[in-house]
C-alpha cells in the first residue's frame, strides 16, 4: 500500500512540475536582404533585466533558433556581414514565459 501511494505521488509530480514550471522560450526567424536569405549572419539577443546573451549564425536558408531563454525584455541583433556592408537590424521585444517569438530582419545596404 505504501509502495502504491509513493508510486502514485511520484507520477502526479512528474506530470505537474514541468506543467507549473512553464518551460524555456525561443526566439526565432530570418534574415534576408531583397528576399535573398543571408546564411552565416550573427543574431545576438540580450536580456534587459537578466543580463544574458546569446548568439546564432543562420544556416544556408537564413533561419536562426534562440532557444533555452526566461521571460524578458529582449534586444534582438542581427549583422550579417562585420565588414560593414549591410547596416545592422535591432529590434526590442517582450517574451512571455514558455513562449516563441518570430522575429525577422531584412537587411539594408550602407
Amino acid at each position: 500500500m505504501l509502495r502504491k501511494t509513493v508510486f502514485t505521488i511520484i507520477l502526479v509530480l512528474s506530470l505537474v512540475v514541468p506543467v507549473l514550471a512553464g518551460g524555456t522560450s525561443i526566439i526565432y526567424g530570418a534574415v534576408d536582404f531583397n528576399g535573398v536569405p543571408m546564411e552565416n549572419a550573427l543574431v545576438t539577443v540580450i536580456g534587459e533585466a537578466t543580463y544574458t546573451s546569446k548568439s546564432v549564425v543562420t544556416d544556408s536558408r537564413g533561419i536562426y533558433v534562440i532557444e533555452g531563454l526566461s521571460a524578458d525584455e529582449y534586444i534582438v541583433r542581427a549583422l550579417a556581414k562585420p565588414d560593414g556592408t549591410y547596416k545592422p537590424g535591432e529590434k526590442n521585444i517582450f517574451l512571455g514565459k514558455g513562449k516563441k517569438k518570430e522575429v525577422n530582419f531584412s537587411m539594408k545596404k550602407k
